[in-house]
């Protein structure tokens, strides 16, 4: 935990927080406060820092305070691009201070302003324990449509999340705010011959400078390419991870996995998730709290997964974005919305575009909110500009930053810290000057071509690593060895074994105990005014009366959202 602010408030002398003043600002925090060695500078970084230049050489899987200050007396503010990971960097001097995020912000932190008072921290509570918060109507009817909380906003007014690439400062008298990196910078390197050798080992240095002899890994394994390709690369490197996958057993993720592991005689596990209304409502509660509100409260399997993996491993590699970048955005009105990629070429969105995506989802909105609604929309970096900067600021802004980021922050909760080698910035920078990229794909046009290449680049990456991992079939019924053997019959066979093999069961099904949770926790929402202000809860009962239900989370997110609110407004009780 770390706040910084310049509003006066009653200090508690707590012997685990350390404490700084400096010229009207307060530094609180139960992590350690780093004094630089030119007596110029405090540090408090949060996170996973690597060297990401020749700068530093050997094996470092933390840089510590004094290099990073021997960065930033070299490069000033330019130091950001000399390191690398999911971080929060605190620099504080006499004057102000500055807090950089890592480049998808994935490390979460929130900013509350009033005039010229602050409160800045990475966790909401404390802003709560010092001012009052409002609910936003706005906030909440966006989030409904983007599943998220873009641009970084919040369910309250008055308190926004840090952004990708961002940097806050405080030069003693204003706050401001700018970005070092911006995610379309990926599309501005050339394009060379770049060897798979050289991307896979991307993987493998990354992998090298964050493991300690000692760790116990984990690695979650499904039936796609992204985990596959990172056990690929530990395998290469002697390292036998801890295998596992949440959900069903018989769902094709868990026979995949099985499969794999007695083949490569790994250890692995499926956690089998059981869940019911009470349970999910208690743990929902969980997610509100660890997530700050930020994270979906249809994440509690995960989180289960995961506390129950903790019994085997202290650090977990996570596969994030390993396809998405290679493959691109996947229009399935999941992770990316579909008001997002339906909508690629339009260049802006009506207000009647925007009601139609509102009823959607059941909420309301007058003409005056929905101008606003409509402005927000518009404005959003993956609603405007060319489709190739739309589509990476989608995967960017949501998935990244958004959507992923909410199951990395949530599993730091439970394990000792949570890497992701596929959002690291050296990888990404190289793929994009690669013929691997997403944005040389979209050349192709034919979206059924552009589907045919998205397993060659997995498969490749496989063969560079460790061949043994070629002859297990893909979720999809392929196998990389036919992918690599003739993309054309690889789709064929995948067909055929699609149309002759029976169907998988539902990894994690959202079955009559989500109707139940559902159906037990709406009607409470008509006790908050501002929830009946922003959803049609008469609508929505009489759509869980009346509509035949999918077990899948894209589903019953209409039906959650007002639920979700609910729950974020009564965990940060002072509203």
């Amino acid at each position: 935990m770390w706040l910084i602010t310049n509003k006066s408030f009653r200090k508690e002398s707590r012997p685990e927080l350390n404490y700084l003043s400096l010229s009207g600002i307060q530094v609180i925090t139960d992590q350690p406060i780093h004094s630089g060695f030119s007596l110029k500078y405090h540090w408090l970084v949060d996170g996973n820092l690597l060297p990401a230049s020749s700068d530093f050489t050997g094996r470092a899987s933390v840089l510590q305070p004094a290099s990073q200050e021997s960065l930033y007396l070299k490069y000033k503010d330019e130091f950001i691009r000399h390191v690398r990971g999911n971080f929060i960097i605190i620099r504080i001097d006499h004057i102000g201070f500055s807090v950089y995020s890592d480049p998808f912000a994935i490390r979460k932190y929130f900013i509350w302003q009033l005039r010229n008072e602050f409160i800045i921290s990475d966790n909401l509570t404390c802003i709560l324990e010092l001012v009052k918060l409002t609910p936003s109507v706005l906030n909440m009817a966006l989030y409904s449509v983007f599943y998220h909380f873009t641009g970084g906003r919040t369910l309250f007014s008055e308190v926004r999340h840090n952004q990708p690439g961002e940097i806050v400062e405080y030069d003693g008298q204003k706050i401001r705010f700018k970005q070092y990196w911006h995610p379309r910078d990926l599309l501005n390197n050339s394009v060379k011959e770049i060897t798979i050798d050289r991307l896979t080992g991307k993987i493998k240095n990354f992998i090298s400078a964050t493991i300690l002899d000692d760790q116990s890994i984990s690695l979650s394994l499904t039936g796609g390419g992204d985990t596959r390709n990172l056990l690929a690369a530990f395998l290469a490197l002697g390292i036998r991870p801890h295998l596992y996958t949440y959900g069903n057993p018989a769902s094709v993720d868990g026979v995949r996995a099985k499969t794999i592991a007695r083949g490569l005689g790994l250890d692995h596990i499926v956690h089998d998730i059981k869940m019911d209304k009470d349970t999910f409502s208690r743990r929902a509660r969980d997610i509100i709290k660890l997530g700050n509100g930020l994270a979906s409260i249809h994440r509690v399997h995960r989180l289960v997964a995961v506390e129950r993996e903790k019994e085997f491993a202290d650090y977990m590699y996570l596969g994030s974005l390993g396809g998405e970048f290679v493959k691109g955005v996947s229009e399935d009105d999941y992770i990316i919305p579909s008001v997002v990629y339906k909508n690629w070429r339009l260049d802006h969105l009506t207000p009647s575009d925007v009601r139609h995506y509102l009823t959607l989802k059941r909420v309301k909105a007058g003409d005056e909110i929905l101008a606003d609604i409509t402005d927000q929309i518009n404005n959003e970096p993956f609603m405007k500009g060319d489709l190739i900067s739309r589509k990476i600021n989608a995967l960017s802004y949501i998935t990244a930053h958004l959507h992923d980021a909410q199951d990395i922050n949530l599993y730091r909760s439970v394990m000792k810290e949570v890497f992701t080698p596929f959002l690291d910035i050296d990888y990404l920078e190289t793929i994009f000057s690669s013929r691997y990229s997403f944005s040389i794909k979209e050349l192709e046009g034919n979206k059924y071509l552009k589907r045919l290449s998205n397993p060659v680049y997995s498969s490749e990456f496989l063969r560079n690593l460790f061949p043994p991992l070629l002859g297990y079939k893909y979720s999809g019924e392929h196998k990389p060895s036919e992918v690599l053997f003739n993309k054309y019959y690889a789709a064929l066979m995948k067909t055929i074994r699609q149309k002759t093999k029976p169907r998988y069961p539902v990894n994690f099904a959202l079955g009559k105990w989500m109707e139940d949770f559902i159906a037990e926790n709406l009607p409470p929402c008509y006790d908050y005014p501002v929830l009946r202000q922003t959803f049609d809860l008469d609508r929505l009962i009489e759509d869980l009366r009346n509509d035949k239900h999918t077990p899948v989370e894209s589903y019953w997110l209409k039906f959650s959202n007002p639920v979700m609110m609910r729950f974020i407004i009564e965990e940060f009780k002072n509203v």
